[in-house]
């Protein structure tokens, strides 16, 4: 939690005598709170601003400064590919992203994941995320062909799984980056991606790369994803999310 941190924007009335914590509040400028779920809670309850036009605020869990615009909260001065979140982990077994990185401040988004140690040979998968849950259903749909180094054609399918596939890497010579363009996660219509991504394999000792698209077949809102390896506290890599504006 951070100092300036606050759960909710109070609305005065004339006469009235601020506490040293409302004075507070008013000083750091911009509300400031945890995540967007905070955020609602903040406005239109009994001594609360409602939400209008117009109004500012700051999320701590993906540092975005937000306005909204009468309908929705859009980042501000948004302009092509803008950073969301980003962090680097060590010897994990799975990454999520924070709740709440997919909003309805951006329609779509970029995806990047490189990992530059792991501890064994590992196949990864990645599922779609809400409210800090994962979605474990049978909806997942990948579809990749590249090639390789050595041995030429390399395909990466899988139909009605749990998760997307999302191949392997080897350990020692690690090679795995991902760059994955995610389509209307937010929304309530099927989730759709497609991205391309490089590994290293020991047999037959090349690079694969491969590009592929992904599809989750039901109309569900996501607001996050998780990245998992088959092999427990096996990765260790950063990640970036951005946003891609509408102008």
């Amino acid at each position: 939690m951070g100092a300036n941190q606050q759960t909710s924007v109070p609305a005065f009335t004339a006469g009235q005598v601020l506490t040293a914590q409302q004075q507070t509040e008013i000083n750091t400028g911009i509300p400031v709170f945890a995540d967007s779920t905070a955020r609602t809670a903040a406005f239109g309850n009994t001594g609360e601003k409602v939400l209008a036009e117009g109004q500012y605020s700051y999320l701590e869990d993906t540092n975005s400064t937000q306005v909204y615009d009468g309908s929705s909260w859009v980042v501000v001065g948004a302009s092509g590919l803008t950073y969301i979140t980003g962090a680097a982990f060590t010897t994990a077994t799975s990454v999520s992203l924070p709740n709440d990185t997919f909003t309805s401040a951006y329609r779509n988004y970029r995806f990047i994941m490189q990992l530059t140690a792991l501890t064994a040979d590992a196949t990864f998968t990645m599922r779609l995320r809400t409210s800090g849950t994962d979605n474990t259903t049978t909806n997942y749909r990948t579809a990749g062909y590249g090639t390789s180094s050595v041995s030429g054609l390399t395909s990466m399918v899988g139909n009605a799984q749990s998760s997307f596939n999302m191949a392997e890497s080897d350990s020692g010579i690690v090679a795995y980056s991902l760059v994955l363009d995610l389509i209307s996660p937010q929304i309530a219509i099927e989730t759709t991606a497609h991205g391309r991504l490089t590994y290293f394999a020991a047999s037959p000792n090349g690079v694969v790369g491969i590009g592929f698209g992904l599809d989750f077949n039901a109309t569900t809102q996501f607001d996050s994803l998780s990245f998992i390896s088959n092999v427990a506290s096996s990765m260790t890599g950063i990640y970036r999310v951005y946003g891609y504006a509408d102008s």
